[in-house]
């Protein structure tokens, strides 16, 4: 296997300036077509809190449910909420699946797909976490064994996810390995431990480990499942239904099976004068990146999770670059911004960005231009975001506003849409939209790429 790193513009030409300028790159990674697929080691977290556990009933369920006297309107905090006024019904519980009901069918499904060689742990976490299953592909009845027991297990109230994932990444193990290792995370609501949760996130990526997340409903924390999805190099994907969680899970297998590198990551070495500002990836899902200093080499580093076949890794790196050189001459002068260095084990692809300070220097090309717009209308997003779950409605407002007008010049009218009715809520209710901000936070990701 062999990786291919690509500069676009393979060269920046800048003007001069006497101070330190603004300038943009594009990155694409992306390996050749050959070698074998890899045996893909999962495991898969799921969320095993009351709200997974309750049957999801039909409109038509629940109707018949309110005639009956099985439930009623109540008043939580201000707000009317329907509530259960007794168990549920036999019937109703027989035809109404769980949320964690859908998850354990979804995974009947995946084990008759597994190699030999292939290996699935199952963990649930409420308050604590257990581990309920632990096998190859070869060993299925163990397997259909645990995930028996996922939709009944009961491991407390209050929501650990934290708990869940250190139980995940001990069994998947933090040697090195040639497997495709992967953490998929299932959950409809808040934790009490998102600091730990992107603690982990950190860890696992530093051993090669991606999670993707599944944030299920419209009441989770999409901001820490994203997060956590992109310091690691997984996938994070909104489902607005329960029955939406079988697709969801073959499309993980999917992917992990179309890797063709694990674990890849961006290194940059930038000489002094240099600053990385922003990293930005562009597909397959836009969103801003974090990466590790090492101050004494000037070196950063960025996780980028496993390389699928046939979807490159696009970036859009954003540097101050240093004043013109005093060497430079009527023609201009050239300076190395900073040198790529592509890794996926033994697999190394390298590439060096160049400046030309030149009076000639063109404006950027529409493509760096609409790239630089997609970052900085993500980026935005997510401080709305931040602001409106730290209480600042006129604030988040504000930037949702920007958001919008991003958006309209990009194109992306049902977006801007979607962003200036949440805008409006806040403003003047305080509040968003029932479910607006988490679906903002996921379509935005989905802006297409060029």
């Amino acid at each position: 296997m062999a990786l291919f790193l690509r500069l676009q513009p393979a060269m920046l030409t800048l003007p001069p300036r006497a101070e330190a300028q603004l300038c943009y790159a594009l990155v694409s990674i992306e390996a050749d077509a050959g070698g074998a697929a890899l045996p893909v080691s999962w495991a898969v977290v799921a969320d095993a809190s009351r709200s997974m556990r309750i049957p999801i009933v039909s409109d038509e369920q629940f109707r018949e449910l309110v005639r009956q006297g099985g439930a009623q309107e109540v008043l939580v905090d201000g707000v009317p909420v329907w509530q259960l006024t007794g168990p549920v019904p036999e019937e109703v519980r027989r035809t109404s699946p769980s949320a964690l009901e859908h998850t354990a069918r979804a995974l009947h499904s995946i084990i008759e797909r597994l190699d030999r060689e292939d290996r699935l742990c199952l963990v649930a976490c409420a308050e604590h976490a257990l581990l309920l299953a632990a096998a190859s592909g070869e060993r299925r009845a163990e397997l259909v064994a645990g995930i028996a027991r996922l939709p009944v297990v009961h491991l407390g109230e209050a929501t650990s996810l934290a708990a869940g994932l250190r139980v995940a990444l001990a069994e998947l193990g933090y040697t090195e390995t040639t497997e495709v290792s992967r953490v998929i995370l299932l959950t409809d609501g808040f934790t009490r431990d998102a600091a730990g949760c992107l603690e982990l996130a950190r860890t696992a990526a530093a051993h090669g480990i991606s999670i993707s997340t599944l944030g299920l409903g419209g009441e989770f924390q999409d901001d820490l499942l994203t997060e956590m999805a992109d310091l690691s190099g997984g996938r994070a994907t909104y489902l607005r239904h329960a029955d939406e969680i079988p697709a969801a899970v073959a499309a993980e297998l999917d992917a992990a099976r179309g890797v063709q590198a694990r674990a890849l990551q961006l290194e940059l070495s930038l000489p002094k004068g240099v600053t990385l500002r922003h990293a930005t990836r562009l597909s397959p899902a836009l969103a801003p990146l974090h990466w590790q200093t090492q101050p004494e080499a000037r070196c950063v580093s960025l996780a980028l999770g496993d390389l699928e076949r046939g979807t490159p890794i696009r970036l859009l790196l954003e540097l101050l670059a240093p004043p013109t050189p005093v060497r430079a001459t009527s023609e201009g002068t050239r300076l190395r911004l900073a040198a790529l260095r592509a890794v996926s084990g033994a697999a190394v692809a390298q590439a060096d960005l160049v400046a030309h300070y030149s009076p000639q220097a063109p404006a950027p090309a529409a493509m760096i231009l609409a790239a630089a717009a997609r970052a900085s209308a993500v980026r935005i997003q997510r401080r709305a975001r931040a602001a409106a779950t730290a209480g600042d409605a006129m604030g988040a407002a504000k930037l949702l506003r920007a958001v919008a007008m991003r958006m309209g010049e990009l194109g992306e009218t049902e977006l801007a849409q979607i962003a200036l009715r949440e805008a409006e809520a806040l403003a003047t209710t305080g509040h968003g939209t029932a479910g607006g901000g988490v679906a903002l936070t996921y379509a935005t990701r989905r802006l297409r790429d060029g």
